[in-house]
């Protein structure tokens, strides 16, 4: 068995550990899913061997996969062109998930990961009909 599938089943098993589900594509080695309290995320095997985050993480509302959406002056979940008003515990719990995700891959987290979890969209009303180079 080479390192890479070996550091695979390790870093799977670290998130087992750690009380997550794991769910694999059939056949791809090079990505899975983590999921933990309505949270996902997918992650994939980076150029260098590791494993990182691909993409954001989603919350599950009403049975669909959401992302986070940023409104400036309020947070919902999307999904599909829908919108629902985020709660606070819905938050915190993406936000734990992010920093349990990022610490077992043993990630840097960036100032601005550290005082929320940053958004998957933003939708600001200011920004309707600016060019998209300013």
């Amino acid at each position: 068995m080479s390192a890479a599938v070996n550091e695979g089943t390790d870093i799977r098993k670290k998130f087992e550990e750690a009380g997550f589900q794991i769910a694999t594509a059939s056949g791809d080695s090079n990505s899975f899913e983590v999921k933990k309290n309505n949270c996902s995320r997918t992650l994939e095997r980076a150029s260098t061997g590791g494993w990182r985050p691909a993409g954001p993480p989603h919350f599950f509302v009403r049975g669909m996969e959401c992302k986070l959406e940023d409104h400036g002056y309020q947070k919902f979940w999307y999904s599909e062109g829908k919108r629902f008003p985020i709660r606070q515990g819905d938050l915190k719990a993406l936000h734990q998930f992010d920093e349990e995700v990022r610490a077992i891959l043993g990630l840097i987290t960036l100032y601005h990961e550290s005082l929320g979890t940053t958004s998957a969209r933003s939708v600001y009303d200011r920004l309707d009909g600016r060019p998209e180079n300013e």
